[in-house]
């Protein structure tokens, strides 16, 4: 239990952005605990992991989520302990991951479109539940395994791939056997880490040189895969590039900004037929019922060093809308995540 004097920390959401998320879309506030109804559990923040889908939260119908309202902490998939509980599911102690808010206390309960996940912390960083084995991990995952179906003939690209989930798409790749592994990235330090550090074949730097042309050298026959996470421009590159009856999977569209579901389709739509494309969708809340499962065989590979864990790690929870605005403008390769507080 905690002391009702204690004063709980806040980021509300103070307007929603007009393009860019800025530091000033966001107030800081002081309130008390809530009060747990039945079924909720009451979590102490430890760990807020930052996603580029968290702009298209901020929106006023949400996206794929409940909206949040203006003068409503803003959200986040989160790492916090357990200090309450009005389910029997989850005991006092505990460690959760799910979605919480940027708050030092969240009510959480276990029926919201993330699940509530009991964490059993292992030989491995805590934070490792909000990267690789958190929602980037398990969306490469079941991207590259249900969906694009990687084999060992497989030459497959991934955009955005210096970020949480295309740098462990990449890895989980050859991990699956693929014959030749590319990543998509901005800058050559990025470029220069996807091939030294994550596991890729090759890098291709889209701001220094034409990706079509830089496929046709690393891929010339053709991509047989190809996971994206940015839409726009590169979607477009890539249909022209891909070999007949390859694969794509629509996994992301950071190039849109996230101010809407909204973005523009492809001008090479047609090469979905005239190439025989399959084009697939995913959304990894279709896999809630699965994630214990897509868990414990990425601790598998992560415990044989099939696939590298690359996280960006920062402490204060001053910092948290500071930190939203780097994700959109460039940061460090990995998963973003920010530590609020310590364990009780």
């Amino acid at each position: 239990m905690v002391n009702s004097g204690v004063v709980n920390r806040q980021w509300l959401l103070a307007r929603r952005p007009d393009g860019a998320v800025e530091q000033t879309d966001f107030r800081y506030h002081e309130a008390s605990i809530p009060l747990l109804h039945e079924g909720d559990v009451l979590v102490r923040t430890l760990y807020f992991g930052y996603d580029a889908s968290q702009r298209l939260w901020m929106t006023e119908d949400g996206g794929y989520m409940t909206a949040i309202h203006l003068g409503e902490p803003m959200k986040t998939i989160g790492i916090g302990q357990v200090i309450d509980s009005r389910d029997p599911r989850y005991t006092i102690g505990a460690w959760v991951e799910g979605l919480m808010a940027w708050e030092d206390y969240s009510i959480v309960r276990a029926d919201t479109p993330i699940p509530l996940r009991t964490l059993r912390l292992g030989d491995y960083p805590e934070t490792w539940n909000l990267s690789a084995l958190g929602t980037a991990g398990l969306a490469a995952y079941f991207g590259l395994t249900d969906l694009l179906e990687i084999n060992g003939s497989d030459v497959v690209v991934v955009s955005a791939a210096s970020g949480a989930t295309g740098s462990m798409a990449g890895g989980i790749s050859k991990a699956l056997g693929a014959k030749k592994v590319i990543g998509i990235a901005s800058g050559s330090d990025k470029c220069r880490w996807l091939v030294e550090k994550a596991g890729f074949d090759a890098a291709i730097d889209y701001r220094k040189e034409s990706v079509a042309d830089a496929l046709d050298i690393h891929c010339p026959a053709g991509v047989t895969a190809y996971f994206d996470n940015v839409g726009g421009e590169t979607l477009d590159s890539l249909f022209l590039k891909m070999a007949p009856q390859g694969r794509v999977l629509i996994s992301g569209a950071i190039s849109s900004g996230y101010g809407s579901l909204k973005v523009r389709g492809p001008e090479n739509f047609m090469e979905i037929c005239t190439k025989m494309l399959t084009v697939k969708g995913l959304h990894l809340m279709h896999y809630r019922d699965r994630m214990i499962e897509g868990v414990e065989r990425l601790t598998r590979l992560l415990k044989e060093k099939e696939v590298h864990v690359e996280e960006d790690i920062h402490f204060g929870f001053d910092r948290a809308p500071e930190l939203l605005t780097t994700l959109y403008t460039g940061k460090r390769p990995g998963k973003l995540i920010l530590k609020v507080s310590d364990p009780l």
